[in-house]
């Protein structure tokens, strides 16, 4: 009897083990207007509750959702709908992916030593993959797919392309886009230096922002530049008559 009695203890520790028992996806705040669906009709969302997999969650405005996926922490911003995918969390393993049909959410994914982890965002155009790091997508009809990534780096998919994403690069992928627009569209207002010292008079940097790159070669001055220009000019002056008494 002692016997069969310790049998059942060791089968059941190991059916514990081998079923995903662990995953568990938790509202952590509400804040404003949100409701989900489990497969019925859309009802209101609290805090506290514990979701399933298969889930619809929506945001009305001015209002966010927090949630904790194993361990992942995923906030959903106002006027936003996704679908919980999947949800499987093993002893050494964690599979998620959400499904963002319009909107905005922030995915901070937890590093779990020896746990092979894969958190997949998707949009209708694009699959953003993340392990071990943070990011920002947004999707809506108008201008499509965007990712940003705070902290590590990811890999944008779509149609065959692999995007590499982190730093300072930013994803966008319009909805009638066959690829994604320039990583470093974001940064080019903001990292690319003037060809231009900063002591010009307001008259040059007029100049400069009209004639732009023909002023690289540094031996011609705006003055040349307007030697070479043709057709007709307005010229401001201010006289100064020096009236001797």
């Amino acid at each position: 009897m002692k016997h069969m009695h310790t049998l059942l203890i060791i089968a059941i520790t190991l059916l514990f083990a081998a079923s995903p028992l662990f995953a568990a996806i938790t509202v952590v705040s509400v804040k404003g207007e949100a409701l989900y669906s489990d497969g019925a009709a859309f009802k209101a969302l609290q805090k506290g509750m514990q979701l399933k997999e298969g889930t619809k969650i929506q945001t009305g405005a001015k209002s966010k959702v927090v949630l904790d996926i194993d361990g992942h922490i995923v906030t959903i911003k106002s006027f936003t709908l996704i679908k919980v995918y999947k949800n499987i969390a093993k002893k050494d393993e964690s599979t998620n992916s959400l499904g963002l049909a319009y909107g905005s959410i922030n995915a901070k994914v937890k590093k779990l030593p020896q746990v092979k982890t894969s958190f997949l965002i998707t949009t209708p155009v694009a699959t953003s993959s993340v392990r071990g790091t943070e990011q920002n997508v947004s999707f809506g009809p108008g201008f499509g797919m965007q990712v940003t990534v705070p902290e590590g780096e990811l890999n944008v998919l779509s149609n065959g392309e692999n995007k590499k994403v982190g730093g300072n690069l930013e994803y966008s992928k319009g909805t009638d886009d066959p690829r994604s627009g320039d990583l470093t569209q974001g940064m080019q207002n903001t990292y690319i230096g003037q060809m231009a010292p900063g002591n010009l008079t307001p008259e040059e940097k007029d100049m400069l922002n009209q004639y732009g790159d023909q002023l690289v070669d540094s031996t011609q001055t705006p003055a040349d530049v307007l030697d070479n220009t043709g057709g007709a000019a307005t010229v401001n002056m201010n006289l100064i008559w020096n009236v001797q008494p």
